[in-house]
């Protein structure tokens, strides 16, 4: 299935099958709100879990057959209830043995179990994912093996050890992972292959 989910929180899924043919002016994979833009996008087996996380630190993990399968030009279900002026920053496909990345636009970010995050409805508000001062900027689901990459809007990149930051509850405000100049912010997080041969950063 081919997964997606919007800043405001609405999510669908429709089979891989519906794209087999796409023109070259392309075709319309959600119909979108006024206002909403695509947060996210993600291969699903159709028996996964995924962790939704918002700016203003709320998460909520759900059971991807919670989800209908839906057409292309669907709108699709909420997945979850977001307060308002919130909004949807990352999702993360849960996997056994894996732990919960939370990078804040400070520069702060945590590690936390997986099984810190209890299965609940899709379309709730979910639990606190971060309570410390600060918007949260990303989510991600990482093995100890991965390395991390984190960009400012300044145009700042770094890439780091996933094995460098500490573990911790999710009531835990994390470590220093990205030094920023003053108005500079985490914009964005990303997931990728651990490597020896580059230079790292480190947390402080």
């Amino acid at each position: 299935y081919l997964a997606m989910l919007t800043r405001q929180g609405v999510i669908k899924r429709t089979p891989l099958s519906a794209y087999e043919n796409i023109r070259r002016s392309g075709l319309i994979a959600i119909n979108l709100n006024e206002g909403d833009r695509l947060a996210w996008s993600g291969i699903t087996s159709g028996e996964n879990e995924l962790i939704v996380a918002t700016k203003q630190g709320m998460a909520i993990r759900f059971a991807e057959s919670d989800l209908r399968v839906l057409g292309r030009t669907a709108t699709g279900v909420r997945a979850i209830r977001l307060k308002e002026g919130d909004s949807v920053v990352g999702v993360g496909v849960v996997r056994e043995g894996a732990t919960v990345l939370t990078v804040t636009e400070e520069g702060k970010g945590r590690r936390t179990d997986v099984r810190d995050y209890r299965t609940q409805y899709r379309g709730g508000l979910g639990i606190r994912n971060y309570g410390s001062k600060g918007h949260v900027a990303g989510l991600k689901v990482i093995d100890d093996t991965d390395d991390i990459i984190l960009i400012s809007l300044e145009g700042i990149i770094i890439r780091m050890h996933v094995e460098d930051i500490n573990v911790q509850s999710r009531y835990g405000s994390g470590v220093r992972v990205m030094r920023l100049g003053e108005g500079d912010r985490v914009v964005t997080v990303a997931r990728t292959e651990h490597s020896d041969e580059e230079e790292t950063a480190k947390p402080e």
